[in-house]
């Protein structure tokens, strides 16, 4: 009797024992798999800035489709450049991302080189003076005048830049133009101050 009590705690205490482990497994696992969740969520909240979204666009494989679209492209690229913080290097990328939308024409008068080192310049005085840009408005697509030279199509849009600074906000418009390429492909030729007297006869 005394040897079969015996054994039966035996087996309770192997059961036991079994049990203990795998409870031990279970918990184990779930901390595992909840750790590696809430990696996945820190990941997931790590935001994007501005500057690292329009660098990953590969302009090479996925240029903007519309004249507009180039424009409005170039703009955020602008929007960079004055409101966002990034290094010398993201400038740099940025720089270079701007001028493959430039028109070899733009190029040759601007390189590389000097469009960095006046874009700098440019910099410098919006941040010395506070100046951001909150806010800008591109012409509808209805609004875009085009027109055809020799065979060769051009367009023309404004964009309106709200500038901000400690004492004000001065509204800016910009007139731009492009020339679409031999690939099909909008190029800015170029951009100026908008006054509408310039424009009339």
């Amino acid at each position: 009797m005394q040897e079969r009590f015996g054994g039966v705690m035996k087996r309770l205490k192997y059961l036991m024992t079994l049990a203990l482990i795998l409870v031990l497994g279970i918990m184990i696992y779930y901390y595992y798999v909840n750790k590696d969740t809430e990696t996945d969520d820190n990941k997931d909240d790590v935001e994007v800035s501005e500057v690292d979204k329009l660098l990953a666009k590969d302009l090479d494989d996925n240029y903007p489709k519309t004249a507009r679209e180039v424009v409005s492209y170039f703009v955020s690229i602008q929007e960079c450049y004055y409101n966002e913080e990034y290094t010398d290097d993201k400038l740099v990328q940025l720089s270079y991302q701007a001028m493959k939308l430039f028109d070899n024409e733009l190029i040759e008068n601007n390189e590389f080189d000097e469009y960095y080192e006046n874009l700098g310049l440019e910099i410098d005085e919006y941040k010395s003076s506070e100046k951001t840009i909150t806010k800008t408005i591109i012409d509808k697509a209805s609004d875009i005048i085009y027109s055809e030279i020799d065979g060769v199509r051009y367009a023309s849009m404004n964009c309106i830049y709200y500038l901000k600074t400690e004492d004000e906000t001065t509204k800016v418009t910009e007139k731009y133009a492009l020339r679409c390429d031999d690939e099909g492909k909008w190029k800015i030729l170029g951009w100026e101050i908008y006054t509408p007297s310039d424009y009339e006869e």
